[in-house]
């Protein structure tokens, strides 16, 4: 071992590859954290988080609460980062999807490092290494990586110096026996991964999908969080007042090992097993935007001197999730080469331990850049509990699957593949069961007050596919794809008060086209189908109170978190495109254009005063999902450099589930600069949103059901917004 490290220090520099290369995978204009998620034309992959594979096996369990990218990170720990595509995706997982997969960097013939940093014009700095080598004459390889994230944001926050701090330690071991096919891994990795999710701020909806800045504040530069490190709620299980912290509150600590084993018995057989147990603690905590409006001195407002407020305020609702999710996944795979056909057959045991509990308490502050928090009636937070949720038990989930791609002569090719789970799910919630109404979610409300129920779900899942590659003439072929999927409900779903839908989701996806390759173009056009029944989610609704409850007066807003199960149906066209018309020059098209529908969507939701509101949002357009996309990524490599560009159209996005407002289009652009200055030094300049748009997006709750939007013509609001104009400097070493 001693050795080795010596031969680290002596060791030659070696260039990194630049993962901006990987567009369609890792660009993110809002996020620099998570992989860009690559719509089929269904909502943001549930709970918002693209699902991720490493080494076989899913980085979490579920997408939710451990989101997968708060304890991944390829960079230079990863030998290859790719795509997994719907067969895929619903073979391996159940789920039709676009997934990033990866794989470790476990060894090398000689001692590498590799290095990459980079800074940012916000202040942001990230550290990437790995070390990677062969122990002398034992056949044992070693890697050594760490990642680490010091991001003050763009609209840096006044509680603390760093938004987001990730700190990633990962270290693997591999004994490679006769054949590099043939080898038995370990890898360990800690992450503490603390990132404060706060990208809000406040416009004025100027109606025809424009939005307009609010005079003083600058929309992504700017911070909308008060001045707060401690805030206040009532812990949604046993009611104690408790004091939570802006920065623990926000992180997630995650140990990982995972034990990979793979053996080719022969030219056609290859045999893999692989293991992961997951350790997960998270402090998740969301500052949701309730809705902004001008209030006057009766409201009751006030700033903490105890001088009346009257002004534009803002309301939000904070939640303070503390959970735990430990996981233990196993896969078992045989493949097999036979002269025309390769077989996949596939065994999958999964198990999740998982509790939730999450608090919530209302709170208001200023339209304001460094708002003050405001108090009401006295109080700086109140309204708790009216979004508590808890749950707390385990999943068991068996699956079989076999996957089969056959070469039927020179022109027929396909793919097909069957899976069947067995998940059994139990443990124990705060569920309004049989027509009972003692866990409803009011202000003040904790478990002491309701009553824990029970659930025991034993689940039958299933999935298929079917693809088929026709060759017609030389280069031209038709391709024709379907893919059926079947999961019902996890933990997650008994979060709420009420009992969750037991039927099916049953998603549906096909599509049916040509394709073209010749040594200059490789395109694909194709008709795309995808509907999916039963689809749950979480949403936040407001609701005027008819009358005075638990304190709060009659006008009063309250938010409630309420889960809706509703259909989705999307039909389109895409059009795929790879251009090679020159040495050095590479051009990617991407053209999609697809009428997302909500289907069934009706429910009658009863507030805290006992009044219920009737919802029938069907056949209305998606909110936040846009029709047309269309994608330019071109990119010229000559001698040591490569210039590259992205850019990407989206269509307007609907504010409100009645489609009467909406955003209007925006485009989202990176670019950058490579140079290979010597086979041991590169350097990058990469441009984020070249164009400096706001990308404003949100929604207007009070909205949901007004057909006529000309009323909410500058109309004070607040939301999201897309990264701001960002240069980053990255160097790419080895020692």
């Amino acid at each position: 071992m001693a050795r080795l490290f010596f031969t680290i220090i002596l060791s030659s520099i070696m260039l990194v590859p630049c993962i901006a290369q990987n567009n369609d995978i890792m660009l993110n204009a809002s996020s620099d954290s998570k992989p860009r998620e690559i719509s089929l034309g269904l909502p943001t992959n549930n709970y918002s988080a693209v699902q991720i594979y490493e080494d076989g096996l899913p980085v979490s369990y579920f997408k939710y609460q451990m989101f997968p990218y708060k304890s991944w990170h390829g960079g230079v720990s990863a030998s290859a980062t790719g795509k997994m595509a719907p067969m895929e995706t619903a073979m391996r997982y159940g789920e039709v999807n676009n997934y990033v997969n990866s794989y470790n960097k476990l060894w090398s013939h000689v001692v590498r490092n590799s290095l990459h940093y980079t800074i940012g014009t916000f202040g942001q700095h990230k550290i990437d290494y790995n070390i990677s080598g062969l122990m002398p004459k034992s056949r044992v390889g070693v890697s050594l990586s760490t990642y680490q994230n010091f991001d003050p944001g763009s609209n840096h926050l006044d509680q603390t110096k760093w938004k987001d701090r990730h700190q990633f330690y990962k270290a693997g071991v591999i004994k490679i026996f006769e054949g590099e096919n043939r080898y038995m891994s370990f890898v360990y990795q800690h992450v503490n991964y603390m990132s404060i999710s706060e990208n809000y701020g406040p416009f004025i909806f100027a109606g025809n999908g424009n939005v307009k800045q609010v005079k003083g504040f600058s929309l992504g530069k700017d911070t909308y969080l008060p001045d707060m490190m401690k805030m206040e709620i009532e812990n949604f299980k046993t009611g104690e007042k408790q004091e939570v912290d802006l920065k623990k509150g926000s992180t997630d600590k995650t140990h990982h090992l995972t034990y990979t084993f793979n053996y080719q018995l022969n030219d056609n057989i290859t045999l893999s097993y692989k293991s992961r147990l997951k350790l997960a603690r998270a402090y998740r905590q969301m500052h949701n935007i309730s809705g902004a409006e001008t209030v006057r001195e009766e409201a009751g407002y006030s700033y903490k001197d105890g001088k009346a407020f009257v002004g534009q305020l803002q309301r939000r609702t904070l939640t303070q999730y503390d959970s735990y999710d430990n996981t233990w996944m196993n896969n078992a795979e045989m493949l097999w080469k036979g002269e025309n056909n390769d077989v996949t057959l596939g065994i999958d045991y999964y198990y999740d331990r998982a509790r939730t509990t999450a608090s919530s308490a209302s709170y208001a502050h200023e339209v304001e850049k460094s708002p003050k928090i405001l108090l009401w009636n006295g109080k700086e937070y109140y309204n708790f509990n009216t979004a508590g949720e808890y749950y707390k038990g385990e999943e068991h989930k068996t699956a079989a699957y076999i996957g089969d791609k056959w070469q039927l002569g020179d022109a027929l090719y396909m793919e097909a593949f069957a899976r069947l789970e067995f998940k059994t799910l139990n443990g124990e919630a705060a569920n309004n069961i049989g027509g009972d109404h003692s866990n409803d979610r009011r202000a003040g409300f904790n478990l002491t007050q309701g009553k824990l129920t029970t659930f025991d779900r034993n689940i039958w899942n299933g999935a298929a596919g079917l693809d088929i590659n026709y060759k017609i003439i030389k280069g031209l072929s038709f391709r024709g794809q379907g893919v059926f999927t079947r999961a019902n409900k996890s933990l997650f779903d008994f979060g709420g008060y009420l009992y969750p839908d037991t039927k099916p989701t049953d998603t549906k996806f096909g599509q049916f086209g040509l394709a073209y390759v010749n040594n200059t173009i490789n395109i694909v056009s194709q008709l795309v189908y995808i509907s999916q029944s039963n689809y749950s989610s979480r949403s936040m609704f407001q609701h005027e109170l008819q009358k005075e409850v638990n304190g709060s007066p009659i006008g009063f807003v309250e938010s409630l978190s309420l889960p809706v199960t509703y259909g989705i149906e999307s039909i389109g066209w895409t059009t795929d495109a790879v251009i090679n018309p020159v040495g050095g020059l590479s051009l990617h098209l991407q053209f999609a254009i697809r009428n997302p529908q909500y289907k069934d969507f009706e429910f009658a939701p009863t507030f805290s005063d006992g009044v219920t509101e009737h919802y029938d949002f069907s056949d209305k357009n998606v909110t936040n999902l846009h029709k047309v996309e269309v994608s330019i990524d071109p990119s010229y490599t000559v001698n040591r450099w490569r210039i590259w560009l992205s850019g990407r159209y989206i269509s307007k996005q609907y504010v409100n589930k009645t489609n009467s407002l909406y955003f209007k289009e925006r485009v989202e652009t990176f670019g950058g600069v490579d140079c290979k200055i010597n086979t041991m030094l590169g350097v990058s300049l990469n441009v984020i949103n070249m164009l400096n748009q706001k990308g404003a997006s949100g929604n207007i709750s009070s909205a949901d059901l007004v057909e006529d939007g000309s009323k909410y013509k500058n109309y004070l609001m607040a939301g999201t917004f897309i990264r701001p104009f960002t240069v980053e400097l990255s160097l790419k070493l080895g020692i």
